[in-house]
């Protein structure tokens, strides 16, 4: 039908206009579905959580209308855009909020867990190391143990060797000393030794011992006169060797201190000497030591008894 107005405006003319289709009503839960329509003869309920439009007081909606908060039945807000729809970037904000946070918290968590994951990788890194130290440390102990070992059995055996080869030359030594002190012990009691009715003997004994210039010398002290005065007092001699005091020897050549006591006995007297001494230079021939020059000290002390036991003199050499 053609209005008036219509005309006025200039607007064509038509039939009436249809109304615009009525929006889908959202329910307060945000799901999409339109409501359910009522029964007949019942009035609609509301959705869960949606208020009733006419329960709502006008301060109310005023009052959320100015605060901007959702409101369950879709109405526009202080700010113009529908309360569903702030619910829903609230909630999706909300959400992405809590998706940042989430994620924050999930990549803090995850950081967290890296921390605690490297923290217990550099621990188990430490104690790996700790271990490996360990095992060098005991192998290093173990090494020098054995170096020890080998070491000691190294010096055990070179002492052993060393204490042999020392060992060798004491007794090397020593049957060398015994061979020159046993020559100039016999020698001695040889020497201080005789026999009136066999002096030869005596001095082919001599002459076995010496060597070099000694039966010149022999022969100049015992021969000749002294030979007779042995032989007119009938004297027999008997020489005890006391002591030999070895010097200076070596595979060739010695030297010798020997301490000779001697008793000659005559058809007059008795006559002791104590402590005579001699000096003798002994030299090895063919493997046999030899007196080369014999040297008369002197005695400690001289005493004469008669054939009774009794005192007849007394002499006493420092």
């Amino acid at each position: 039908m053609t209005t008036q107005q219509d005309l006025t405006e200039g607007r064509q003319p038509s039939e009436t206009e249809p109304a615009p289709a009525a929006e889908p009503t959202t329910n307060s839960a945000g799901t999409g579905r339109p409501a359910e329509p009522a029964e007949a003869g019942r009035p609609a309920e509301p959705a869960k959580g949606e208020r009733s439009a006419a329960t709502d007081s006008p301060e109310d909606e005023t009052t959320a209308a100015e605060d901007g908060e959702p409101r369950g039945d879709g109405k526009a807000s202080g700010n113009g855009e529908p309360s569903g729809g702030e619910a829903t970037e609230g909630g999706e904000t909300s959400g992405g909020e809590a998706t940042e946070g989430g994620e924050t918290s999930g990549g803090e968590a995850t950081e967290g867990g890296e921390t605690s994951g490297g923290e217990a990788t550099e621990g188990g890194e430490a104690t790996g190391r700790v271990r490996v130290t360990r095992a060098r440390v005991m192998g290093a102990l173990a090494a020098m143990l054995t170096a020890a070992l080998a070491a000691t059995a190294v010096l055990q055996w070179v002492s052993a060797d060393r204490a042999h080869d020392a060992l060798a030359r004491l007794e090397s030594e020593r049957a060398l000393r015994l061979e020159v002190s046993g020559a100039a012990s016999s020698f001695g009691q040889s020497l201080l030794s005789y026999d009136y009715q066999d002096l030869q003997t005596t001095r082919s004994t001599l002459m076995a011992q010496a060597t070099g210039d000694f039966l010149t010398t022999y022969d100049e002290a015992f021969g000749g006169a002294m030979a007779q005065v042995i032989v007119k007092l009938k004297a027999v001699s008997r020489a005890t060797v006391r002591e030999v005091y070895l010097s200076d020897v070596d595979e060739a050549t010695a030297h010798a201190i020997v301490v000779v006591d001697q008793q000659v006995n005559t058809a007059e007297a008795i006559r002791s000497v104590t402590g005579s001494h001699l000096k003798v230079t002994l030299v090895k021939e063919k493997g046999v030591w030899k007196v080369q020059e014999v040297t008369v000290l002197g005695a400690a002390k001289e005493d004469q008894y008669n054939l009774d036991g009794t005192r007849t003199d007394a002499k006493k050499k420092d």
